[in-house]
């Protein structure tokens, strides 16, 4: 069986010593005795993760499929020098490390979004990515679990529109939690991300999710 993973630098396993051995997505790979396909990335938006699970599905045709959605407030824009993620008070290394000066203007359109962005318009916006991918994997007849890694939890508002059409049980935490509660207590790396303790809870969290939602 394959499992697919998709996510931000929680899921990659940021600051983690061996992110191949020690991250939630190999633990809980070992513990369904599946193999891996996880494609989490540090500082990537959820346009992103829409992204690469339609084109994982199409490619690897996995039978499992762990969501982790990152903060409803990135954002994805392409140029003619590619697609990138963007969000209010970002602060990109890849683009003040660029010399050429072709990046520069990314830095205004970091500082425009910083000054005029709309919190509650990001946040249905990501509940339509949820119920659309949702969808998509349900019309595959697809098993999958989500949940948040940080900043969705705390913005949540009753858009009832939107949210009586998300399918909570396979949502784990909605609405009110996800890897920053559950790792709660546990060691952190300088960067806020959380360490071996921290991987292993979120890793025993979603594999009882998968023996009691599937």
């Amino acid at each position: 069986m394959i499992l697919y993973t998709i996510g931000d630098s929680f899921t990659y396993g940021q600051e983690l010593e061996d992110p191949s051995t020690q991250a939630w997505p190999i633990l809980l790979a070992n513990q369904l005795d599946c193999e891996l396909i996880n494609e989490g990335r540090p500082g990537i938006g959820n346009e992103y993760i829409v992204k690469k699970t339609i084109q994982a599905v199409a490619k690897h045709k996995p039978e499992l499929v762990v969501v982790a959605w990152t903060s409803c407030g990135r954002q994805e824009h392409a140029d003619e020098w590619g697609a990138y993620d963007i969000w209010p008070g970002c602060n990109s290394k890849t683009f003040s490390g660029d010399r050429s000066g072709k990046l520069l203007y990314r830095h205004e359109l970091i500082k425009y979004i910083t000054l005029h962005n709309n919190p509650e318009h990001e946040y249905r916006r990501w509940l339509r990515q949820v119920i659309l991918l949702q969808s998509f994997l349900q019309n595959r007849e697809i098993d999958y679990i989500m949940c948040t890694a940080f900043d969705n939890q705390e913005r949540y508002t009753d858009s009832e529109q939107y949210t009586t059409l998300v399918d909570s049980e396979k949502f784990v935490g909605w609405p009110n939690t996800g890897f920053v509660e559950w790792t709660w207590g546990t060691t952190q790396g300088t960067g806020g991300h959380p360490l071996q303790e921290g991987h292993k809870r979120i890793a025993e969290k979603l594999y009882e999710a998968c023996n009691t939602t599937r």
